[in-house]
């Protein structure tokens, strides 16, 4: 039976308690103040109530109806902007580095991710790899799960955008997207592979310098187009970052390549760019959310395990020990 509730996943009657206080709490404080405030005004106002309280040891007068009117502002203006238990809402994704760094710090270190071409995770994880491989840690044991895109197979985002012909009958200006021989070409040689050796570089690094921490690191190909990033820290925190789309033209080997881009989520789509949520949450749907991405991450994993493609854009997925490798 969970330790939050009622076996049936209905909530607690401990759980209901809590919930009805606290949206509660806020509306008991506030009609508080805005009586201390009316009081504080009348006093004033109304001679006699002034007196009458002033008389009765009440402190009323103009300072306190300030105090009482400024605290009502602060309440009714943070009502909107209360922060919930377990959820996480960034506005960059610079702002991940943070919870990558605690996630360094624990003994066993575990980190699973889905996206494209892993080029923001390796940024993520280069700082903490770089300390693992100048300073001895107490890490016992590291583990990378990475799901990338397939990038040898036709797909349509990324995908090349061009012009519609005229006897298609469509508005002017309209495009057709369609598989980018070129593009795919882009991201493999330019992302990638160099994004898996500069990976695996770093983990030689760590080898080498702490030799004792249990390292296994493997990178799986998906046909599956991804639509998000996803990092899932330590099997605790799980943070969601959407891909949008641009339209876009680049210089590709002399001559303009205009494709349809799975550009990152930005500014420009809202306030929130990267969300996320805890399992530590005290929130049982919050628990829920995060075991979700996870489970969805879990299912891909181990369907990946047996199900692979037939020209692999990484001919080596599995990091191997440089001395394993006839390394030094």
């Amino acid at each position: 039976m969970s330790p939050h509730g009622p076996g049936d996943g209905s909530p607690s009657r401990l759980e209901l308690v809590r919930h009805a206080l606290s949206a509660w709490k806020p509306r008991i404080v506030k009609s508080l103040l805005a009586c201390v405030a009316a009081l504080g005004i009348a006093a004033e106002v109304i001679e006699p109530l002034g007196n009458l309280l002033k008389g009765q040891g009440f402190m009323g007068g103009s300072f306190a109806a300030i105090i009482a009117l400024i605290l009502f502002d602060a309440i009714s203006g943070s009502d909107s902007r209360q922060e919930v238990d377990g959820v996480h809402v960034m506005a960059t994704w610079h702002d991940l580095f943070h919870p990558m760094r605690e996630t360094f710090t624990a003994r066993h270190i575990r980190i699973d991710f889905s996206g494209f071409t892993m080029e923001t995770l390796l940024t993520l994880l280069r700082p903490s790899l770089e300390r693992l491989a100048d300073e001895e840690v107490h890490t016992q044991e590291l583990t990378l799960r990475i799901i990338i895109a397939h990038l040898n197979l036709p797909m349509s985002l990324p995908g090349r955008l061009e012009p519609a012909p005229a006897s298609a009958g469509l508005p002017a200006g309209t495009l057709y997207f369609t598989d980018s021989i070129e593009n795919r070409e882009r991201m493999r040689d330019h992302f990638t592979k160099p994004n898996w050796s500069e990976l695996k570089g770093l983990l030689d690094r760590v080898r080498e310098r702490n030799p004792r921490i249990t390292i296994t690191c493997e990178v799986r190909e998906s046909p599956k187009i991804p639509e998000r990033k996803l990092y899932i820290l330590n099997q605790e925190k799980v943070f969601h970052q959407p891909y949008g789309i641009k339209d876009r033209t680049f210089d590709w080997n002399g001559s303009d390549l205009h494709i349809l881009d799975t550009e990152g989520f930005g500014h420009r789509y809202g306030k929130a760019r990267v969300v996320g949520w805890d399992m530590r949450s005290t929130s049982r749907q919050n628990q829920e959310i995060a075991e979700h991405h996870m489970e969805w991450h879990r299912n891909l994993w181990e369907m990946l395990e047996y199900i692979k493609p037939q020209c692999p854009v990484i001919a080596d997925p599995r990091w191997v020990p440089p001395e394993a490798r006839g390394g030094r």
